[in-house]
């Protein structure tokens, strides 16, 4: 079944080289299709920079690895990203027997012309992805690249920032830091807080657990950060729950430009209980490692993947070292404690787009667009916004496993998503709820969004504070029994109590 690419340039005709009285190749708007492999393409060759026209439309069977690129004037295959041209472009790809085309935005490498997307999702649903930010405005902290421009740490050099390139078109492009680590904020100081032999909780604990191979079964790795005082050492030690196989990366394999680019290095990694290490890739192919096998690359590439979520999102502590488990990803706030990648932070901030190469594991900007249902790519003005869709609150994300524990009896439905932190929990066909809590060392709100706004307790391991007596806020008291929080059926919210302040001990 083919799938269509309609083109609406939004950003006026004089855009288009069709329409302009005198044309001027260098401001006009190119299209260019590049692909690892595709089957039924049409309305555009492959590996051709081809002027864009009204209407324009693209139509593929499969593709892997696809890009459409949008850019000015007649740019290389493919367009530099260090380069002066200016353009942007979307991702996507779908093999013969995918059920539905993987597409996304993205930023990785560039801040430039700004691309959105429109389109019913696998489930028939409509979609969009986009920016909520403008590129430029008048206001420059009112921008994305302001934003990005203000973290810049070589602004004041000669010339001004690495990062910062004039195009052929006038606008300014910003080279994203796995292109300019330099002109980003270091990693030392954030890797230096988790191997502080000086802090109570060192070493700082990690947990990964890997993606599951084909016909197998996953690995739990298990470990810590260590103190690394040369390049040579270990900076980050692991295990399986068996024994089996160990996992070290050195200090010298996990410098500033291999966690933006994530990838660069090599991890040793022994499947004889640490007798004897291999050096491999950080992500493995069967190019660059043919000898290894398919489920030995999903297992070590997923381990790296996840460290490198786990630094860029700024998930890893040493004060709260329950967080060190890339279980817990999916209930934390990414950038929340202020460490982590700066560029991507603004990119998610302000848009559906990536900003770091694993942002589609964590910050939702993945989407499976419905066989056969066109999609609509539009190239919008560098003022403008479009097609931003806010993060849903109607799908669950809780742990799947954990000490704590809660649960709410049947007809209850009316307190709605219930939110602790960035964990959400629904309830069943019951109306009943109930799960994993995360580790709460600390008082978090536990919100009931189907109250309306200020509707919450505060919950910390094993303890509970939701007022008492004529200040109790929900209809029942909370129980807890044998590390469970647990609330009857039908409950819902006590009249026109306040929420509770939070409790100081």
């Amino acid at each position: 079944m083919s799938t269509t690419i309609k083109i609406a340039n939004l950003r006026g005709a004089s855009s288009i080289l069709a329409k302009q009285s005198s044309p001027d190749p260098s401001k006009a708007l190119y299209v260019l299709l590049t692909a690892d492999a595709s089957s039924g393409v049409s309305g555009i060759t492959v590996g051709a920079v081809t002027p864009l026209t009204e209407n324009m439309a693209i139509t593929f069977d499969t593709i892997k690895s696809g890009r459409l690129y949008v850019g000015y004037g007649k740019y290389p295959n493919p367009p530099l990203p260090q380069g002066t041209d200016y353009y942007g472009w979307i991702e996507f790809s779908r093999t013969s027997t995918d059920t539905a085309v993987w597409i996304n935005l993205s930023n990785v490498d560039i801040l430039g012309l700004p691309l959105t997307l429109e389109g019913t999702d696998s489930a028939g649903a409509s979609f969009s992805l986009g920016y909520k930010t403008p590129m430029v405005a008048a206001k420059a902290s009112d921008s994305i690249i302001g934003q990005v421009k203000a973290v810049l740490t070589d602004s004041g050099a000669s010339g001004g920032s690495a990062a910062v390139i004039k195009t052929n078109t006038g606008q300014d492009k910003i080279l994203a830091p796995n292109h300019v680590p330099a002109s980003y904020r270091s990693y030392d100081t954030y890797l230096n807080s988790l191997t502080d032999t000086t802090a109570a909780n060192y070493p700082a604990s990690l947990s990964i657990l890997s993606d599951t191979p084909k016909d197998g079964s996953p690995v739990q790795m298990t470990g810590s950060f260590k103190n690394a005082a040369t390049g040579s050492d270990n900076i980050i030690e692991l295990t399986s729950a068996d024994g089996k196989q160990v996992c070290h990366i050195t200090k010298a394999n996990l410098t500033s430009q291999i966690i933006y680019e994530c990838d660069g290095g090599y991890m040793n990694w022994s499947t004889d209980s640490g007798k004897t290490f291999t050096a491999i890739h950080q992500n493995r192919t069967a190019i660059n490692d043919p000898s290894s096998t398919l489920a030995e690359r999903t297992i070590t590439n997923s381990v790296f993947r996840e460290i490198m979520i786990g630094i860029n999102e700024g998930y890893f502590s040493m004060t709260n070292p329950a967080n060190n488990s890339n279980g817990m990803f999916p209930g934390l706030v990414p950038f929340a404690t202020g460490d982590g990648n700066q560029y991507a932070q603004v990119i998610h901030k302000n848009s559906n787009s990536y900003g770091f190469p694993y942002a589609d594991s964590n910050l939702k900007v993945l989407v499976t667009s419905q066989l056969g249902a066109d999609l609509t790519l539009n190239v919008i003005a560098d003022d403008a916004t479009k097609d931003y869709s806010a993060p849903s609150d109607n799908s669950s994300n809780q742990p799947q496993s954990g000490t704590y524990q809660f649960g709410i009896g049947t007809g209850s439905q009316g307190l709605g998503v219930i939110r602790i932190g960035n964990w959400r929990y629904l309830p069943n066909s019951a109306g009943a709820y109930g799960g994993f809590l995360p580790d709460l060392p600390n008082w978090t709100k536990m919100e009931f969004s189907g109250l309306g706004a200020n509707k919450y307790i505060w919950v910390k391991n094993n303890q509970v504070a939701e007022g008492s007596g004529s200040t109790q806020c929900l209809t029942q008291a909370c129980v807890i029994n044998n590390k469970v929080l647990v609330w009857g059926a039908g409950l819902a919210w006590n009249g026109s109590v306040a929420a509770p302040s939070k409790p100081t001990t």
